[in-house]
């Protein structure tokens, strides 16, 4: 384990990929979920935030994926339709992302379409945070219905 923590505290590259892609290498979700406390959980005792700052970070945890709907509309990248995706995002403790993890498998689109959403994402995640920080690193996790931002 503390070699898994030593690796995952120099090799933070800030890295966006599938989830497919991170399997079975020091990045995978299960090795990152070790080091990466949740940042809410049902179980409040296990999340870094609590109370109200759990709100708080639900807002801002919001704003920074309406942040990248608008930075892959400026960016020319179209969805065809409201496309659902699975999100497992790990940030540096003052909020900075270390990785942006996605679940493409049956989200429609092409291998060209999640090429370039990769690539806009690794973009993204290099000079955009979440607008909350911590006293530790932190993960979230969940679905979002990604569409076109509309002019």
């Amino acid at each position: 384990m503390l070699f898994i923590l030593t690796a995952l505290q120099s090799g933070a590259q800030r890295v966006a990929n599938t989830f497919q892609a991170v399997e079975n290498t020091v990045v995978s979700m299960q090795k990152l979920d070790a080091v990466y406390p949740p940042a809410i959980a049902a179980d409040t005792a296990k999340a870094v935030f609590k109370g109200p700052q759990q709100d708080k970070f639900i807002m801002a945890y919001s704003a920074m994926l309406n942040n990248l709907a608008i930075y892959l509309n400026q960016n020319n990248f179209m969805w065809e339709k409201p496309t659902r995706i699975f999100n497992r995002i790990y940030y540096a403790a003052d909020g900075s992302i270390d990785y942006y993890l996605v679940n493409l498998l049956g989200s429609g689109l092409s291998d060209e379409k999640q090429k370039q959403f990769l690539a806009l994402l690794n973009n993204f995640i290099k000079t955009n945070k979440i607008n909350i920080s911590a006293n530790t690193r932190f993960a979230q996790c969940s679905p979002v219905i990604y569409k076109n931002v509309n002019n």
